[in-house]
């Protein structure tokens, strides 16, 4: 497997993420009924943002949907590796998406943000 496809989920869990961060900013709207008929030319400010915040979830769905496709495999791959330190590496890096600072603190005092992205790059070598 890939550093590419490795990375996949988690590039796609970053997204995900942005993405709710702004829907939720967005906030849902409530409009403002005044009873008035509309005119041409006029815009429909709510309407308009009701329609940006569909395609924002719809959008969202979709991603979710291609993570819960990528996983598996990324899963099925770190479970392959027989070494039990690296296999926690691939997985608190491409399964629970953990920068390699967070990784290097839960192995020890021993370990480097850059050593332990170096060695899960070394062992992708490895196996190439």
């Amino acid at each position: 497997m890939t550093v590419q496809e490795l990375s996949r989920y988690l590039t796609l869990r970053k997204q995900i993420d942005e993405d709710k961060e702004i829907y939720e900013k967005m906030g849902p709207a409530s409009p403002s009924l005044s009873g008035m008929p509309h005119t041409p030319g006029v815009r429909d400010k709510v309407g308009d943002l009701a329609a940006d915040l569909a395609d924002l979830d719809a959008g969202i769905k979709e991603l979710e949907a291609e993570a819960e496709r990528v996983l598996p495999a990324i899963e099925e791959f770190c479970v392959s590796i027989s070494d039990p330190r690296m296999r926690l590496i691939f997985r608190l890096r491409f399964v629970r998406c953990r920068s390699w600072a967070e990784i290097a603190g839960t192995l020890g005092r021993y370990y480097t943000e850059a050593g332990v992205c170096k060695m899960a790059y070394n062992y992708l070598k490895k196996i190439a």
